[in-house]
């Protein structure tokens, strides 16, 4: 009986993966900052409490997701000093991004969505591990405006993968690299797995598999993980995480980083 539930246990502990990271200290000299990405949801600029969720974690570089102008406006009275670098290309609707930090930011390009929904934006902040690249991501949603929403979403992996796969390739090859934002699909979605292809790993599921950073309103009774901060080789993870703050739909999730290498 004692060999059959070892074998039990061994198994379920097989099946439930890896254990989460343990949340560790940045190794002196190796240069390390904190990463965010936040969907603010539009209609939520005059929300005391979303504004505030923006800063509330103290990242040293935020990217955010459906920034309209009144976004705008809001976050450069609000945090003009906590965040001396600031680029935004608000818009109505949901397409705006805008991109939040401590150093300074080079912009590279705002691509458009190869699908014809949310463009990305492509950074290079230099932070103190060196310059550093970024993907600000709103890949599209569930729902797009097919004919009809089965149509809609049967083509969500696929559309998904087209969208990675342009913006990704965007990105100068050999400088650290991190894509965050909306994507709009789970972990064991298609953009994230092409990302992953490519050597790059997702933070949160590291340190919080399972945790949830969507919230189906008014409710908040149903929750995905459709916000995710990938990066690739040149990152060593310190820990990663969700800020339940605001009222978005979507929660900040952040992640600390360090250089791989000195």
């Amino acid at each position: 009986m004692l060999g059959r539930a070892c074998l039990v246990v061994g198994f379920l502990l097989t099946a439930c993966g890896p254990a989460p990271l343990k949340p560790r200290d940045a190794t002196p000299g190796m240069g390390d900052f904190k990463m965010q990405t936040f969907n603010v949801y539009q209609a939520a600029f005059d929300d005391p409490a979303t504004v505030e969720a923006i800063g509330a974690a103290d990242a040293d570089v935020i990217c955010l997701q459906e920034i309209q102008p009144q976004w705008e406006t809001v976050i450069r009275k609000r945090y003009a000093e906590q965040y001396p670098n600031m680029l935004f290309h608000a818009a109505l609707g949901s397409d705006g991004l805008g991109i939040l930090s401590r150093y300074s930011l080079q912009e590279q390009g705002f691509h458009a969505d190869p699908i014809g929904q949310h463009p990305s934006w492509h950074v290079i902040a230099d932070t103190p591990m060196g310059p550093v690249q970024l993907l600000n991501l709103h890949l599209r949603s569930v729902f797009r405006g097919e004919t009809t929403k089965v149509d809609s979403y049967f083509n969500l992996s696929s559309d998904h993968l087209e969208e990675i796969e342009k913006f990704s390739s965007e990105c100068v090859p050999g400088m650290p690299t991190i894509a965050a934002g909306d994507y709009n699909e789970e972990p064991t979605g298609s953009a994230v797995e092409f990302l992953q292809s490519k050597g790059y790993r997702n933070a949160l599921p590291l340190y919080h598999p399972g945790q949830g950073t969507w919230r189906n309103p008014p409710a908040w009774q149903f929750e995905q993980t459709i916000d995710h901060i990938l990066f690739d080789h040149g990152f060593d993870p310190l820990n990663a995480w969700v800020e339940d703050r605001g009222n978005s739909d979507h929660l900040p999730v952040v992640v600390h980083l360090q250089a791989a290498t000195p």
